[in-house]
């Protein structure tokens, strides 16, 4: 047998009562309810740490992440229970920070069940009367089924491959300007390894970064095209490093061929065109 029909995947979710039998059992439910929010209510001042409250730790780097790549000036972390900042609190903290408009995105795969049905839509609802000037949309699931599945994809290669260092392979998007490296293979759901592989990565092609500022979009060349890739497309191409032959000083000669749908990128000269 291969690898991949040696290997099993769970997708874990957390679970919920169904709501015909919430409808049942209203005294039991609303006595669960008011048990849990005892609970909370205790909990939401204990001092954490990221070993003690991972879910804290990842969902602060999930926003700097939104942060960074959306270019929002507010992201704010707010909590359905058992933490601070409550949803309610992180709300008003956008609206202290001047924004008008507000929009509440579940965290995929960090919660679940009625609660997104349910209770945030209540919890929203209740805080848009006290704010009426300001509009607050609830971008409630489903979320896109593709997407989710490209990420669960990633997460399963990323925790099954081998180890990149012990086989010298790295992500693109580590390779410094003027670096380049060997296409080793690609990760992620099939329509991005798909769109990649018509790029031009494919397994063995030759790919050298040209400007790479840590963060951010990335450019590199790959068979003689220029393109910009996000910088989580870039961590998706596996590489092995390769030397670079040592350049001439001289003349630069313009011959690559760019694509891109959108507009001119910054720096580039004459009709020069990125892909993204």
């Amino acid at each position: 047998m291969s690898d991949k029909e040696e290997l099993g995947v769970v997708l874990a979710a957390g679970g919920w009562p169904p709501l015909d039998w919430i409808e049942d059992h209203p005294e039991l439910w609303e006595h669960l309810e008011a048990e849990e929010e005892h609970i909370s209510a205790q909990v939401l001042d204990w001092p954490r740490t990221h070993e003690t409250d991972p879910l804290d730790a990842a969902m602060e780097q999930l926003a700097q992440g939104v942060r960074h790549q959306g270019d929002y000036r507010v992201v704010e972390v707010g909590y359905n229970r058992y933490a601070r900042p409550s949803l309610k609190e992180a709300i008003e903290r956008a609206i202290e920070r001047g924004c008008k408009r507000v929009v509440v995105v579940p965290a995929p795969l960090a919660c679940g069940g009625v609660s997104l049905e349910l209770d945030m839509p209540r919890q929203i609802a209740a805080i848009q009367e006290q704010h009426p000037d300001v509009e607050i949309v609830y971008a409630s699931p489903p979320f896109d089924q593709q997407r989710q599945v490209d990420l669960i994809v990633d997460q399963v290669e990323r925790h099954t491959a081998a180890p990149l260092e012990d086989e010298g392979v790295l992500r693109l998007h580590t390779l410094k300007a003027g670096e380049a490296g060997q296409v080793v293979n690609l990760i992620g759901g099939r329509d991005l390894v798909s769109r990649l592989a018509t790029l031009g990565f494919t397994p063995g092609a030759k790919v050298t970064m040209v400007q790479n500022y840590g963060r951010g979009p990335v450019i590199v060349t790959v068979r003689d095209t220029r393109i910009a890739l996000g910088r989580g497309e870039a961590a998706k191409i596996r590489v092995r490093p390769v030397e670079q032959p040592h350049r001439r000083h001289g003349k630069r000669h313009a011959h690559h061929r760019w694509s891109r749908r959108g507009p001119e990128a910054p720096g580039t000269q004459d009709e020069e065109k990125i892909e993204g």
